[in-house]
């Protein structure tokens, strides 16, 4: 048996030290809260975190494709970002995407803290561009059922 066949103990501590959507994006968000753009650096770290899932995430804001759902009269309030094939994720809080890159690349593999929709959801709730649908209450649980129908 090589040594090769195992994991070492160094890559597994490489997956460990990737950080998660939601340890970066309050930072982010700071970040972009300071002045209301992010400056070039600041480009530079997020593509050294992200890679190419920023460029899809400023393609999902100049799309329109980030929406805010808001249920009456409960308030309750959930994201959905429509992905480049059209299909629609839900995001929950800063910290979930259904996904399938947020489910194998962050969860799993913990190659990236995130998946370019949550990316999107935290930029556009900044600066206020995304789409506003008011539902009822009583549409909720369709509204759920058809977000995590596979």
């Amino acid at each position: 048996m090589s040594v090769n066949d195992h994991p070492t103990e160094e890559s597994s501590l490489e997956r460990e030290r990737t950080p998660k959507s939601f340890e970066l994006f309050p930072t982010i968000i700071s970040k972009l809260l300071e002045d209301g753009k992010l400056q070039y650096p600041d480009f530079e770290k997020l593509e050294e975190l992200f890679g190419e899932r920023v460029q899809k995430a400023i393609d999902s804001l100049t799309s329109l494709n980030v929406k805010k759902y808001l249920f009456t009269p409960s308030g309750i309030i959930r994201w959905v970002v429509i992905g480049s094939s059209g299909r629609e994720y839900l995001l929950l809080s800063h910290s979930f995407c259904s996904c399938n890159d947020f489910l194998f690349n962050s969860l799993l593999r913990r190659e990236t803290p995130s998946c370019y929709h949550l990316l999107a959801r935290e930029i556009a709730e900044l600066r206020g561009d995304f789409e506003v649908i008011q539902l009822s209450d009583r549409q909720y649980s369709q509204f759920m059922l058809d977000k995590f129908s596979f």
